[in-house]
């Protein structure tokens, strides 16, 4: 019997799968912990030059109230400055003066006032390390590892290394889930991220954190995808979008949970170790989830699905089917889709409307990720406190889950992606125009709500259109084009230091075309998705931008009721479900 009938008899989303579903979702939560850490683990403070001993002045020689006057008084001596447009005061970051005075200082010993001696103005750089404001970040690795003036740029390329080792676990994860089981997947996954997330805790060089930040990253990505790969199977096809959802939103969850504990914990290093520790807790979820019962029946390990399946339908008080794999159903179903070949990537490519429409999703891939990467990780740079915009970030990414999720059951798949992406385009390229502040804020947090829908609709929408004997690689290699895009978000954000608007018009005109490009997409809503290669190349073959094409369907139905000629869309039968796939910003 196919497994998709089991389930129906079963139970397609009973008590067992939601409690798997909820225990596996939490998984999301230092998911996300480790992608957006790097906003606190890595917070710019304001820095100075250290000076030498002998330089430094005697506070308690002097009539200086407080300390903050004294370190006033010792930049005025020892630190070049200038006067920006505002009049304010602007010391130097990088510099220093080689001599701070002269012989005796000249001042007045009742009111502290000093003034340093002009016979020396030469500068050169800080060469006795730098002081820094440790007054809201107590430690960062900015501080322990001296990433400032020539080594400023070191903390965007950890985070694209970290990005690449999210591509590297995509390339791996699957292939050995597929190799030897989900369950064990998940453990030995697991196994690995509990102690590389643990030992990065106390990692005394920046290249020792930098290189231990790409196996966390592959080791996460590995623990997320095949959870989501477990639960998905398990559950009936209609509710797969929503299972996908769900952990969607458990990853905004711990997002804005990360804020609230960077703010208990100031130090970097107990920061890390925070959000380590949690891990070890999930191998008592291994006590409980089972092995994937669909995998064990495409290995032909009958028994041990058939054990996993009668504990599915006694949780879920239900009976179980007689002679689940004896009908000779299965072998049936497998002969009638065999292929004359093999389908390989290559497929996606092979005929100009399927190459079309792969370029097209790949794009949209790429966007959604370098948007949704760029603004989690600049929230610093609006104007806010550096807690309250990451807190705001992560609750505004779960409207944007779930709103798109009514969105496509609504408009279709098509328009919601479209609106999305442009809202969120149109945000990004508004906020240059505003100061730092609560308005700008306001408004990047509606950028971040629209692509977080748009990042939750392309998931479903991918799943969707690509044709059966391609899907799995599709979406795959779907991933791996957003992955590319996570390697490249911190390096734009980089060239933000030399103009700052160059990010947000990159974001924000990345967002504006791949939502124009998505129109040229077929609407899938309650549509039959393609089953072979040749139902995929005419899959909305010929559709152009025009609006007849964007309201062509109703709730996924031509307007008319009837199939038009030349129509590309096919009415879904009463009796056939769809199978969306993943939804998740990892």
């Amino acid at each position: 019997m196919h497994f998709d009938r089991i389930l129906v008899h079963v139970g397609a989303f009973g008590k067992f799968q939601k409690v798997i579903c909820v225990l596996l979702s939490l998984v999301a939560i230092p998911c996300a912990w480790h992608s957006i850490a790097q906003v606190f683990l890595a917070a710019e403070t304001d820095h100075l030059c250290a000076v030498p001993a002998d330089q430094s002045l005697n506070c308690t020689g002097l009539d200086l109230e407080t300390a903050v006057e004294c370190l006033n008084q010792q930049k005025e001596l020892t630190i070049p400055f200038t006067v920006d447009k505002e009049g304010q005061v602007v010391y130097s970051k990088c510099e220093r003066y080689v001599e701070a005075w002269d012989g005796e200082l000249e001042g007045n010993g009742t009111n502290g006032t000093l003034q340093r001696d002009e016979a020396s103005n030469e500068t050169i750089p800080c060469d006795r390390g730098w002081e820094y404001d440790r007054s809201q970040y107590h430690s960062t690795i900015i501080q322990d590892f001296d990433l400032v003036c020539s080594r400023k740029d070191l903390p965007g390329l950890s985070q694209s290394v970290f990005f690449a080792g999210l591509l590297t676990g995509s390339f791996i994860w699957g292939a050995v889930a597929d190799w030897c089981g989900r369950k064990l997947t998940i453990f030995i996954s697991l196994s690995l991220a509990s102690v590389i997330c643990t030992a990065n805790s106390f990692v005394p060089t920046f290249a020792a954190y930098t290189a231990l930040r790409f196996f966390i990253a592959g080791l996460n990505f590995g623990v997320y995808l095949i959870s989501f790969v477990l639960v998905s199977e398990i559950v009936g096809p209609t509710y797969r979008s929503m299972v996908g959802t769900l952990i969607a939103v458990f990853f905004s969850i711990g997002y804005a949970l990360l804020a609230v504990i960077a703010y208990q914990l100031r130090q970097w290093r107990q920061l890390h170790l925070a959000i380590s520790l949690p891990w070890f807790l999930f191998f008592l979820i291994l006590l409980v989830i089972p092995e994937s019962p669909r995998w064990l029946v495409t290995k032909k390990k009958y028994k041990e699905a058939e054990k996993i399946i009668k504990r599915v339908a006694h949780f879920n008080g239900k009976s179980v089917p007689e002679n689940l794999f004896d009908d000779g159903e299965e072998e049936t179903l497998q002969v009638k889709t065999v292929l004359p070949r093999q389908a390989t990537q290559i497929d996606l490519f092979r005929t100009p409307n399927m190459r079309r429409k792969t370029l097209n999703i790949f794009f949209n891939w790429f966007v959604n990720s370098l948007v949704y990467y760029g603004l989690s990780l600049s929230t610093s740079g609006l104007g806010v406190d550096d807690y309250v915009a990451a807190f705001v970030s992560g609750a505004v990414e779960m409207p944007g889950y779930l709103s798109s999720w009514l969105a496509i059951q609504k408009l279709g798949r098509r328009l919601s992606l479209f609106l999305y992406l442009c809202v969120g385009g149109l945000a990004c390229l508004t906020t240059i125009f505003i100061a730092p502040g609560v308005a700008r804020a306001t408004v990047a947090m509606i950028g971040k709500f629209a692509i977080s829908g748009s990042f939750n609709i392309i998931y479903i929408y991918s799943a969707e259109l690509y044709p059966t004997p391609v899907r799995s690689m599709g979406v795959g290699m779907s991933s791996m084009s957003a992955r590319l895009s996570g390697v490249i978000a911190p390096v734009i954000l980089i060239l933000g230091n030399y103009w700052e608007p160059i990010p947000l018009i990159v974001f924000g005109g990345c967002s504006l075309l791949a939502g124009a490009l998505a129109l040229l997409l077929p609407e899938t809503l309650n549509h039959a998705l393609p089953e072979t290669i040749q139902e995929g190349e005419e899959f909305g073959k010929g559709q152009g931008f025009g609006l007849r094409t964007l309201f062509k369907t109703q709730h996924g139905r031509p307007a008319d009721g009837e199939n038009a000629p030349g129509d590309p869309y096919k009415r879904i039968p009463t009796d056939k479900t769809e199978t969306p796939c993943e939804t998740s910003p990892m």
